[in-house]
């Protein structure tokens, strides 16, 4: 089966690719995966602790079950949706996450000159090497 994968984080423009990839779901009838990733930070991959990655991971999805209820309200019930909250690098991890998929869906901040090159951009990796097609969505797209 088919499904929509859209990339979730806390920024307005992954709001609203959550937003636009719900009603893409809505109407073609596809399963919505929202797909939260995150990771450790240095110090803490260092300290090794099992039971600490457990807890972050326990936490990033209790925060990005939160973000999906609140970003589609009551509309979330109309939505056949799932959540995956895995750690890692974002643009990779998306990459390898939507093979398969019908579309990705990611936000996109938009980050250009310096900022870009000193960020990254997951949106702009995803574009060069996602399977499926992937639309970038803008935080002023509602």
């Amino acid at each position: 089966m088919t499904e929509i994968v859209v990339g979730l984080d806390d920024s307005p423009s992954a709001a609203a690719a959550l937003r636009w990839a719900a009603e893409q779901s809505r109407v073609t009838g596809l399963p919505l995966r929202a797909l939260c990733v995150w990771q450790l930070r240095k110090d803490d991959r260092a300290a090794g602790s099992r039971e600490f990655a457990e807890a972050a991971s326990a936490d990033a999805r209790a925060r990005a079950t939160r973000r999906v209820l609140d970003t589609l309200g009551k509309t979330a019930a109309d939505v056949r949706w799932s959540l995956d909250v895995v750690e890692g690098l974002p643009g990779p991890v998306l990459v390898n996450s939507s093979r398969g998929a019908r579309l990705l869906v990611l936000g996109s901040r938009q980050h250009t000159g310096l900022r870009r090159v000193v960020l990254g951009s997951v949106s702009h990796y995803c574009l060069s090497h996602a399977e499926p097609p992937v639309v970038a969505v803008p935080a002023d797209v509602q």
